[in-house]
């Protein structure tokens, strides 16, 4: 039987807390967040805050189109509350960079809830509070899946574990 999913065991190392300050890019603040602590892969366990711009997509299609795929991306100007935000550190496709795998659920005027996954562009008001927990033994890729041709994420055991 052929397994539908990619997976690894592995075990949590440090906590990395920060507040990201007013003004900030949020995926190059966490990004640089990470590389102070020399963090290869990890999760995103929390993230609270403020937001002035947002710029996300979503999911909007079951099947893709050749302009936008699965997703509408939007961008709009805040302010917005950073409710719950969670995801994925991996290896950037450069030395010394990181692949910041960020979703995020926030909300706006009246209180409407949105959510979706954050692109660059996406600018911090007041705060931004983070936790991210290393991930140990695991590795973390990012890359477009040949069956949906979708970015996605894959799991495996870190090269030292699978020669052990």
């Amino acid at each position: 039987m052929t397994d539908n999913f990619s997976s690894a065991a592995g075990r949590t190392g440090r906590v990395i807390a920060a507040r990201i300050h007013p003004n900030q890019d949020v995926l190059e603040a966490i990004e640089a967040v990470c590389l102070k602590h020399d963090l290869r892969c990890g999760q995103i366990t929390t993230s609270i805050g403020s937001l002035r711009r947002v710029a996300l997509h979503y999911v909007s299609r079951i099947v893709p189109t050749k302009e936008e795929g699965y997703n509408t991306r939007v961008v709009w100007e805040g302010p917005y509350s950073l409710l719950s935000g969670q995801g994925l550190v991996s290896p950037g496709d450069t030395p010394r960079r990181l692949n910041i795998h960020y979703h995020a659920v926030i909300s706006g005027q009246e209180d409407v809830i949105y959510g979706g996954h954050i692109e660059p562009g996406t600018i911090t008001l007041t705060t931004l509070d983070l936790f991210v927990t290393e991930a140990l033994d695991i590795d973390i890729t990012r890359g477009i899946d040949p069956q949906t041709g979708a970015l996605v994420t894959t799991i495996a055991p870190t090269r030292e574990e699978e020669s052990a």
